[in-house]
């Protein structure tokens, strides 16, 4: 019902209505002013977040290909009475290796007599996929001045390597072999760990190595009268494949000689298996474990384990910060041995292991490796032609189970390591194998005659490229 204010257009109602909005409008007005002030004084003073999380995008990049150095042939220094400082090409190696599309090249070595250098493997990556590669060489002689056997893996070069064998006492003839596989040219700086603590000599300092070609340094070079040196290489530019060969000869009989790759970097636990006695010793040491704590003074507990378990009490070794020490490890029964080290600093070590001291003996240097993760595609490695190769394993820690099978089809090997004992498996020379395995665990390959001794590392292959974030 109409009143008669409306009927007759009261204007108090149309005030009041005008009134009503302009409040309303008002409010309005108020509330929006209070919201944006509050909101910008929460982002000015951190109340209120003011960014959102930026879109992503996780993408696994290629892997990179694998290039391997091999050590290269035997070389000997001093054969020409008129040109004493002269290095010779004595014998080839021989490679064996697996990858698929894989490349084979040799590198250049100026400056030596003979035609053939280290042979380079490349192999491709597959996608994503790291490449299933491995390669190892091996290379005999049986001359006057340079005889025995030599059994290394190709290996990849690096920045830094830890190089612990050979001796420039009289009779030894020792060369540091440094390859270059890549297309940089590479500065090598060589510092000796010997007596007296760590030194650099001339002839040590800015190697340059041309991209393609290895360099040869008589391990004598860096200092005379050192019966244990350990060189430290460190690369700038580019990384290098280093090598050791040494040699003896006593008298005027060979005996023995090997080549070394690198050891692991320092840690306070060092695993060195494939160890091997053919003889028990009568005389002379043929079992000597090298090790050295580059920065402080440490203490290091050397133990041995064979088949069945620690041999004997602890050996204790007290280590001066830059000087190495051989520690003889006793008389060792013949059969398969890991030498574990433990020390209050970091180490790097390595065990020197030899058929004997007399003519026609052999020796081997036996560096410390890395444990090999339970991957699972397992690690590849390869076998050199040599007599009576074997797989060398301890575990890492806990008791673990590992299955070796031949890459090119064959039967697997199941082989049961129990903590804290030695295992082995046979082997076939110039084959390559695939370790898998439930634990990390140790592995070497190693082998022995009556006149061959020779033993190196299994490396982990390289890890495919990790995941990368991509923000747009």
């Amino acid at each position: 019902m109409t009143t008669p204010q409306q009927a007759a257009g009261d204007p108090r109602s149309g005030a009041a209505t005008r009134l009503s909005a302009a409040v309303r409008l008002t409010a309005g007005a108020i509330i929006a002013g209070v919201l944006v002030l509050g909101t910008a004084g929460g982002v000015a003073f951190g109340w209120v977040s003011h960014t959102s999380p930026p879109s992503a995008k996780v993408v696994a990049p290629n892997s990179a290909d694998s290039m391997l150095t091999c050590s290269g042939p035997l070389l000997a220094i001093g054969r020409d009475a008129n040109a004493p400082a002269k290095i010779t090409e004595v014998a080839r190696d021989r490679v064996t290796s697996t990858g698929e599309d894989q490349k084979r090249s040799s590198l250049k070595t100026p400056g030596v007599s003979g035609d053939s250098g280290p042979v380079r493997l490349l192999t491709p990556a597959q996608g994503r996929t790291a490449p299933g590669a491995a390669g190892a060489s091996s290379a005999s002689a049986a001359d006057e001045d340079l005889a025995g056997f030599a059994a290394s893996a190709c290996a990849p070069a690096r920045m830094e390597s830890w190089l612990i064998a050979g001796s420039t006492m009289p009779g030894s003839a020792d060369l540091i072999l440094l390859a270059n596989p890549g297309a940089v040219p590479a500065t090598v700086d060589l510092t000796l760990f010997g007596e007296g603590g760590a030194h650099q000599s001339g002839g040590g300092n800015d190697v340059v190595v041309a991209p393609g070609t290895q360099r040869v340094v008589p391990l004598a070079g860096l200092g005379l009268q050192q019966a244990a040196p350990i060189v430290r290489v460190t690369a700038t530019g580019a990384p290098v494949r280093a090598v050791l060969q040494s040699s003896i000869v006593r008298g005027l009989e060979p005996g023995g000689l090997d080549q070394s790759g690198v050891a692991a970097a320092a840690a306070q636990r060092q695993v060195i298996t494939g160890v091997r006695v053919a003889r028990q010793a009568q005389g002379d040491a043929t079992s000597i474990v090298r090790l050295l704590s580059p920065a402080k003074d440490a203490t290091a507990s050397v133990s041995v384990i064979g088949e069945h378990g620690t041999t004997g009490p602890a050996l204790q070794v007290p280590l001066e910060a830059g000087s190495p020490v051989d520690a003889e490890l006793g008389s060792l029964a013949p059969g398969d041995y890991s030498v574990i080290v433990t020390a209050d600093q970091p180490v790097v070590g390595a065990v020197w292991q030899a058929t004997g001291t007399g003519k026609g003996d052999d020796f081997s240097w036996v560096a410390a490796g890395p444990a090999l993760p339970p991957v699972k595609d397992g690690t590849v490695f390869s076998v050199p032609g040599g007599p009576s190769p074997v797989l060398m394993l301890v575990g890492a820690g806990d008791a673990t189970s590992v299955t070796v099978t031949p890459v090119a089809g064959g039967m697997a090997q199941k082989i049961a390591v129990g903590p804290g004992q030695t295992a082995s498996a046979q082997l076939a020379a110039g084959r390559s194998y695939r370790l898998l395995s439930d634990h990390a665990v140790h592995a070497s390959v190693a082998f022995a005659g009556p006149d061959a001794l020779a033993s190196f590392p299994v490396w982990p292959q390289d890890a495919a490229s990790a995941p990368v974030r991509i923000y747009p």
